[in-house]
């Protein structure tokens, strides 16, 4: 089996990042298996191969938060081997492995695109529930990369997609987008509307930042909140002038018994902007972008859809300007 014998290379089955306190070896099958088979993604000439690993032992595991797989890659023909980690996986199921290239600029490239199913069952619902991961492939000097950017939105459309019956009414519900296809007419579709909504703006635009040589040199919006976080939003190269570097990252990942918040820092090219999507975006995908609190020199921003649990908190202090310091994601 492929997957024995790249795992034999490496010596160690205890890649799982949740079975870290795990003892294993390559030897013991029970411990880690495929939740998909492989597959190869490219880049012009550059492949590499996509593992999707999954924890036999989830349930056995206690006082930590297990995922149900996680997702690695291994460079195609490499003279030396290498298996590197990209992100994990929640659901009990990968029901499609599919890619997409994006044309609208601001987003352009080649990205792999997993989608998830699991079973849900409560007094309200029964079915299933599908929710994509975007994960970006990139070139990293001579080699090609498969990477997670924590800094990205998931899109709330392609989240928590219920397919079953309503149990209060007895009214059936479906998914439009529960599979490849449906996926990406939409990601096709948005990306087009994306592009000439950007065609639109360009005349209506105000004129461009001054610049001093090679580092844009922006003025602070307002010393007002609202009116900054209007236009922080609104235009990109404001939030690449105002965001605090690092850039704190909370997010909130699947734990035994509760939610945890798990701590980061972004920097340089790992941050993906726009951080906060404009108007246009926020309408296409029903979000809402509000002031939640203002005191002093700190204030509070909450970016959410209504009626489901994305829910994103930005922080921000005020300086000589006011500056985005911390991403709060409480999304499930």
């Amino acid at each position: 089996m492929e997957l024995n014998r790249l795992l034999s290379c490496f010596g160690v089955l205890g890649l799982i990042v949740g079975l870290s306190t795990q003892p294993a070896s390559a030897s013991d099958p029970q411990t880690i298996g495929e939740l998909h088979p492989p597959v190869v993604a490219s880049l012009g000439d550059q492949k590499i191969k996509v593992f999707f690993l999954k924890n036999n032992l989830k349930g056995q595991v206690r006082g930590v938060h297990v995922p149900g797989a996680e997702i690695f890659y291994a460079p195609m023909n490499a003279v030396k081997p290498s298996l590197n980690y990209v992100w994990k996986v929640e659901g009990e199921q990968i029901a499609s492995v599919f890619f997409f290239e994006r044309k609208f600029p601001e987003r352009a490239g080649k990205s792999m695109f997993v989608l998830t199913k699991h079973k849900v069952l409560h007094e309200h619902f029964e079915g299933d529930s599908y929710s994509v991961l975007e994960l970006p492939l990139f070139k990293d000097g001579d080699h090609l990369a498969l990477q997670f950017f924590r800094g990205d939105l998931p899109d709330p459309e392609l989240q928590n997609c219920l397919d079953g019956i309503n149990r209060e009414d007895g009214v059936e519900v479906e998914c439009a987008y529960k599979d490849a296809a449906s996926i990406k007419k939409y990601l096709a579709d948005l990306d087009g509307r994306m592009i000439s909504d950007s065609k639109l703006d360009q005349g209506n635009r105000q004129k461009p930042l001054k610049t001093e040589g090679d580092k844009a040199s922006v003025a602070c919006p307002s010393p007002n909140f609202s009116t900054f976080l209007s236009t922080f939003s609104e235009r990109e190269e404001v939030q690449k002038a105002f965001v605090q570097q690092p850039l704190k990252m909370v997010t909130t990942v699947a734990g035994d018994p509760e939610p945890e918040m798990q701590k980061s820092s972004l920097s340089g090219d790992q941050l993906n902007f726009p951080i906060i999507p404009d108007v246009a975006k926020r309408e296409a995908q029903g979000l809402t972008l509000t002031v939640k609190e203002e005191q002093g020199d700190h204030a509070v921003a909450i970016l959410q859809k209504p009626d489901t649990d994305y829910v994103f908190e930005y922080r921000f202090a005020r300086g000589p300007c006011w500056q985005l310091e911390e991403v709060m994601d409480y999304s499930l």
